[in-house]
């Protein structure tokens, strides 16, 4: 942890030194972000999401919810600050623009017909397209790791969630642990 902690500094102080260098390549930060996120953007790190193939809209506004506050995750603390909104956009598109792979977690196969299930019965679609590839301001969830996924919904049923949405929030009151694992299992193993 504390290397990935200096590793973190580093590249954002490299970014800020020679934000001229920073332009000319890709947008500030972005070696930061996958230094957590995982390379190309898909993550491999346990509670982690990946951003590669989200929407564009829907990166805009976390990092600007991260860099304002309204979402607070300590691990990103400051790493927004001094960022502007074209770079955050510029930052959201590249991401965007990354193909998303699937996790290499371990997908309990009997949970995914019941959590394909309670997503139709959820009509997580509806939001989310039915693919669950997300659109505009609403997350890809489709091939997303598991246990974000998890840990996310249970934060949205439980209302611990900072700068959640409330749609979010209600379309997951009521469930249970059990019935979010399926869930997360089944989003796992959709193709991005």
């Amino acid at each position: 942890m504390q290397f990935a902690g200096k590793a973190i500094r580093t590249g954002l102080l490299l970014c800020l030194l020679t934000p001229s260098l920073a332009r000319a390549a890709d947008p500030p930060s972005l070696e930061t972000c996958l230094s957590c996120h995982g390379a190309g953007g898909n993550s491999i790190t346990p509670l982690v999401p990946s951003l590669a193939g989200q929407p564009v809209l829907f990166l805009t506004n976390q990092l600007v919810y991260i860099r304002e506050g309204v979402r607070q995750i300590p691990a990103m603390a400051g790493l927004l600050d001094k960022m502007s909104d074209d770079e955050l956009v510029r930052l959201a598109e590249t991401l965007a623009a990354m193909p998303a792979q699937k996790s290499d977690e371990n997908i309990g196969t009997e949970l995914v017909a019941q959590g394909r299930r309670l997503a139709e019965k959820a009509r997580c679609g509806s939001c989310h397209l039915p693919t669950l590839r997300g659109q505009d301001h609403m997350p890809r969830l489709a091939a997303q790791r598991s246990d974000y996924t998890e840990q996310a919904m249970k934060e949205f049923r439980d209302s611990t969630r900072s700068g959640a949405d409330a749609l979010m929030s209600n379309a997951a009151v009521g469930l249970s642990d059990a019935d979010i694992k399926a869930l997360t299992q089944y989003i796992a193993s959709l193709a991005p």
